[in-house]
């Protein structure tokens, strides 16, 4: 069965009604808005279209087979980046090395972000020809030349993002996870996982055998109050990865300062102490003695 929302409303009961292009409507004491980059339910938690903009960027992206790249001198069995002015390449095996993903990004940076409206659809086949001329300024070098010469049908994706970013991810008993919270560039390869900590947050907070529904207003501030610091954290340094890499980085653009800049950037990704920051604010919702005070204050 498909269904597409199209609005949510609240009633005075404190339940919110889904509204669906078919017409049909469904009552809920809580929406979780996991609608991804288009959300419709961020609408309702912001109160105002979101600014989802342009971020000046495309990438164009092919998978090859390592076959295909065998003049290659790099090792292209692990991940890779080539930097230069405006523009980069990624490039990682997929399929238990069985294929090569190849990302080519390239950013118009004359332009403030926002000052570009892309019409739909934002992601599309496009020609080698524009492939090659869009990188044929830069000295590539060998190896980065012949990954451009084997991306023979490559799709196009126009980079955009929730700018400004959200101060709440949550109204009333809606809330945001994923990308319909914090729709973000890729250039930490971090926006899913991001989405996998609001989802385990939230369901630790919601999962917790003491939780009630009387419960969940609490519940979802304090959500809110780990999630928003630390996804726009992530947002925000995803931006600047994205610069560094293609030397507009804070502190310069040579090799050296590239190369100071990216250091321990991954650091509080990868580091983050997920598992006790949740754990802390499960106690703080329900108590830290793991039951409920004798008082029960949902009666």
């Amino acid at each position: 069965m498909e269904k597409r929302c199209i609005s949510v409303s609240a009633l005075s009961s404190g339940s919110h009604v889904l509204h669906f292009a078919d017409g049909s409507t469904y009552e809920a004491d809580l929406v979780i808005g996991a609608d991804g980059i288009k959300s419709v339910i961020r609408e309702f938690v912001t109160g105002r279209p979101t600014s989802l903009v342009y971020s000046n960027s495309v990438a164009y992206r092919s998978v090859v087979s390592p076959e295909a790249l065998k003049g290659v001198k790099t090792d292209m069995m692990r991940p890779l980046c080539w930097i230069g002015k405006d523009k980069h390449i990624i490039s990682f095996p997929v399929q238990a090395n069985q294929k090569i993903n190849l990302v080519l990004f390239s950013t118009n940076s004359t332009v403030p972000i926002g000052s570009i409206d892309v019409p739909i659809p934002w992601a599309m086949p496009t020609s080698q020809e524009e492939l090659l001329h869009e990188f044929s300024g830069a000295a590539w070098g060998e190896d980065a030349s012949l990954i451009l010469k084997e991306m023979k049908n490559p799709s196009k994706w126009y980079l955009h993002f929730l700018h400004p970013p959200l101060s709440s991810y949550i109204r009333q008993r809606v809330v945001l996870v994923g990308d319909a919270a914090h729709a973000m560039l890729p250039h930490l390869g971090s926006g899913v996982g991001q989405g996998f900590e609001d989802v385990y947050a939230l369901c630790s907070l919601l999962g917790d055998a003491r939780a009630r529904q009387c419960y969940l207003d609490d519940a979802l501030r304090a959500y809110d109050s780990i999630r928003v610091v630390r996804a726009n954290m992530v947002q925000k340094m995803s931006i600047v990865t994205g610069d560094i890499y293609e030397r507009r980085g804070p502190t310069g653009g040579t090799n050296a300062q590239v190369r100071e800049q990216l250091r321990d950037m991954y650091h509080p990704i990868w580091h983050h102490d997920l598992k006790g920051e949740v754990k802390r604010t499960v106690a703080h919702v329900y108590g830290a003695r793991g039951v409920l005070e004798s008082v029960d204050l949902c009666l």
